[in-house]
């Protein structure tokens, strides 16, 4: 028997991790493993509620919290072979508690945070309790392994269980002059302001008065974002959170990513793609190859607008659209059973004893809540996060500094 654990931070809000663990329990639900979900923010019965009407796959999957892992013991004669996921680099210190209670289990942490973006606590923790680490390509592996001095690395792309591929014959894209910007709203991660910069020039210096530029996500720099618009004058050209045209050319010019799901999702639908290769080149390392791509090298504003424009004007011809599609067929197939190929060549390592008489359950919280804050949340943030769901309040919430003076209080718990 094989029961599948997945240690996550916070599976009630969006995200590219969110995303990727959402369809790790669909990889293993759909092959009727016993799957289990920690969840390190707090939750109650309506945050239950409302996620299981949303993602239908976590109604028959065990939804519990991070502090049960710090008794959770396993039957000395229990045949079930234990598989941990722990899916956040700032959760990785929790591979210590839970190889003190399960000595036979395989620990595996997944590395999503780019490498230039982890933090700088992350060097002064103890991996040695993982049987291995998962990253998305041989250059990260190779990093990783330079910076952290860790050698039981293998290398998977996560779960794309959630893309629905589109029927290369049934899908016809004429040309469009709209671009799509889908990203956590983060600068230090995914420039955004540079989607910006390159459609006012568009617009501006080259004339090109049908340019649109969608973008669309959450995240704490919005404000900067509109600024920017309105600074460009392009109110009526630029648009934020606002619907998106049936037709468009994805646009992504994250500084740094580990997958790009926005780009694997745009692709799946058949929409052309205009993509920065990323700073370490691991944008390009992951799609490289994939016919309806076109790449951005150097981000030189006066470059890349050209080549923009040269994107606008091309129709997605039936041939390269099959491809595209085709590649993400074989990105799709067969995760679980790779993931077992993988982690099974470290099988037994990581198993070290931990002293059992060593209270490393309270010095573990002391490190991890040092960098995420109390897994607590007291009445108010309870509060707040579910009148967020009602659509008259959220945009209120959001647009006041309420929401940051909240994450303020947390922090301090």
């Amino acid at each position: 028997m094989i029961k599948i654990s997945i240690v996550g931070y916070n599976i009630f809000s969006p995200g590219g991790t969110t995303r990727s663990n959402l369809n790790l329990i669909a990889e293993f639900s759909s092959q009727n493993y016993t799957v289990v979900y920690y969840n390190y923010t707090d939750f109650d019965e309506l945050d239950l509620r409302r996620l299981h009407k949303h993602e239908k796959v976590t109604a028959d999957v065990q939804i519990k919290k991070v502090e049960e892992l710090y008794s959770k013991t396993t039957a000395k004669q229990s045949t079930t072979k234990n598989y941990f996921f722990i899916t956040r680099e700032d959760l990785f210190p929790l591979a210590a508690v839970i190889r003190k209670y399960n000595l036979k289990a395989l620990i595996i942490g997944e590395v999503h945070t780019p490498l230039s973006l982890l933090n700088k606590d992350f060097a002064s923790v103890d991996l040695s309790p993982f049987t291995c680490l998962r990253v998305a390509t041989p250059a990260i592996k190779k990093r990783f392994a330079q910076k952290y001095h860790f050698e039981r690395i293998y290398v998977q792309m996560v779960s794309l269980d959630h893309l629905q591929l589109c029927d290369p014959a049934k899908v016809q894209r004429s040309k469009t002059s709209n671009f799509l910007v889908y990203a956590r709203f983060d600068e230090d991660a995914k420039d955004i302001s540079y989607a910006i910069k390159l459609a006012a020039h568009m617009i501006n210096e080259l004339k090109g008065n049908n340019i649109r530029l969608y973008i669309n996500g959450y995240g704490p720099d919005k404000l900067c974002y509109e600024k920017m618009i309105a600074q460009y004058q392009l109110k009526n050209a630029i648009f934020i959170n606002k619907r998106v045209p049936s037709n468009y050319i994805a646009l992504s010019t994250s500084h740094v990513e580990t997958l790009g799901y926005a780009i694997a999702e745009s692709l799946a639908q058949g929409h052309r793609v205009l993509a920065y290769v990323g700073d370490d080149h691991v944008t390009y390392e992951n799609f490289k190859g994939v016919p309806l791509i076109s790449w951005i090298y150097k981000k030189d504003i006066a470059i890349d607008a050209q080549q923009a424009l040269r994107v606008t004007s091309e129709n997605i011809k039936t041939e390269e659209l099959a491809t595209s599609i085709n590649l993400l067929k074989q990105m799709k197939a067969g995760y679980v059973k790779k993931m077992f190929k993988n982690v099974s060549s470290f099988e037994g390592e990581g198993a070290i004893a931990v002293d059992e008489n060593k209270n490393i359950e309270s010095e573990t919280k002391r490190q991890i809540e040092s960098v995420l804050g109390a897994a607590y949340a007291p009445w108010y943030l309870k509060i707040y996060r579910h009148l967020r769901q009602v659509p008259g309040l959220r945009k209120l919430l959001q647009q006041s500094k309420l929401s940051e003076w909240l994450k303020l209080l947390r922090k301090k718990q």
